[in-house]
């Protein structure tokens, strides 16, 4: 049975920029294992797979090692609605049901897509970590648990841009994200993200909403401001809008159909 899927570059208006996902929507949810076939078979970082049921509109993520991603995926989500927008073009809002709990989302009338995403507060390290400091190349001036992530925050954007971090020594450090932030030179605050043993076939993603579900809540409390204007200082340079609520961060942000591909579920089936 071949599947088309689309091919959705999230965090752009420009097909092939910002971060690639693949997206299918499915009648049924088939098994983990067939799920796991392709997403390894897509081989983007990751891929968002739509279910409509009685229940709603269910949303699940996988990376490109096949793993199921519980926490949650921005980028996905971020693509899987414009994939509901194209194929539903009149639908101006709408929930998601993901692993990490319910997703709204809304289309702004400039065609952003508005992710109503959880808020994860950060708490102060009582201790340095000089594992880390080794790890990151650089010793950062605050350092915070953000539960999945751990929250670098580091002087100046310079210093976050020229970060070269060893990444066999990240992935001893455990399963856990890393975020290098700092104040911005144009926006309220920069940021980049670590992620070796996420299983996303590469060892830093380009652009994260996830990450800002608590890069935002942190620097809103530290400038005293609700709406930030975030840069994710990668490769991609990715812009998010994020205002920060009691209990969520909304993200902002554009996606663009890259293209149409087609995969086989009755191959991977097999795998």
């Amino acid at each position: 049975m071949a599947l088309e899927y689309m091919h959705v570059s999230a965090f752009t208006r420009i097909p092939g920029g910002g971060n690639s996902a693949g997206v299918i929507c499915l009648p049924e949810w088939p098994t983990d294992e067939v799920l796991s076939g392709l997403a390894r078979s897509i081989d983007l970082p990751v891929t968002a797979v739509i279910v409509e049921t009685e229940r709603g509109v269910e949303l699940r993520w996988l990376s490109r090692a096949g793993s199921f991603v519980k926490s949650m995926c921005g980028h996905g989500t971020l693509a899987a609605s414009l994939a509901m927008s194209l194929s539903k073009p009149d639908l101006r809002k709408f929930i998601f049901l993901t692993p990490g709990g319910p997703v709204e989302v809304e289309r702004t009338e400039d065609d952003l897509f508005r992710l109503s995403l959880p808020r994860w507060d950060s708490t102060r390290c009582a201790h340095r970590w000089p594992e880390l400091e080794e790890a990151l190349g650089w010793v950062p001036t605050e350092l915070l648990d953000a539960g999945r992530d751990v929250l670098a925050v580091f002087a100046s954007e310079v210093d976050v841009r020229a970060l070269h971090p060893d990444m066999v020594k990240l992935r001893q450090l455990g399963h856990r994200g890393f975020i290098a932030t700092a104040p911005g030179n144009s926006f309220d605050c920069v940021s980049r993200f670590f992620c070796p043993t996420f299983g996303l076939g590469v060892d830093e993603d380009l652009a994260t909403g996830s990450a800002h579900c608590a890069i935002a809540p942190f620097w809103a409390q530290r400038l005293g401001k609700s709406t930030l204007h975030a840069l994710q200082a990668s490769e991609a340079e990715a812009e998010l809008v994020c205002e920060v609520g009691d209990t969520s961060v909304t993200v902002s942000a554009p996606a663009v159909l890259q293209s149409y591909e087609r995969v086989s579920l009755q191959e991977n089936a097999k795998r």
